[in-house]
């Protein structure tokens, strides 16, 4: 049996590194993002960093709200660090206006945890649905 540990939710940042699994509730949304990070990468070049997170929000609200994302997904890449998200088929579609959305949780976690790479699910939560649906998955890496 694998172990996993325990998911702190919550629609802040805490202080100090990040958690094994943390469930980031979007305020005023009905997504929330499980970010696991993928460790801390000294001098990583956290320009870069805030480029990617820059453009990939600058790309994403060129497209209507409710456009669904590619089959292939988006990437976005600056120097060595690297942003990919995929969709996931299941009962929602990733929207170019849920990623928006979802960039600004991305942008609040690299703010937190500079130097930290991670992967991450989107999830979307729907009346009377508490363990929400899949919709995204992706990471955000140095290469």
């Amino acid at each position: 049996m694998i172990a996993t540990a325990p998911l702190l939710i919550s629609n802040s940042f805490p202080p100090g590194p990040p958690e094994q699994r943390y469930l980031y509730i979007i305020p005023d949304t009905d997504l929330g993002v499980v970010f696991v990070p993928l460790g801390l990468i000294p001098h990583r070049d956290e320009t870069a960093v805030r480029k990617v997170v820059s453009d990939a929000i600058h790309d994403s609200i060129a497209y209507r709200i409710n456009a669904k994302m590619p089959g292939h997904g988006y990437k976005e890449q600056e120097g060595g660090f690297l942003l990919s998200v995929l969709h996931s088929a299941g009962r929602s579609e990733l929207t170019w206006g849920m990623w928006t959305i979802v960039l600004t949780g991305i942008n609040g976690y690299v703010q937190a945890y500079p130097g930290y790479d991670f992967q991450f699910t989107i999830r979307r939560y729907e009346p009377a649905d508490i363990a929400g649906s899949v919709i995204g998955a992706g990471f955000a890496k140095t290469r």
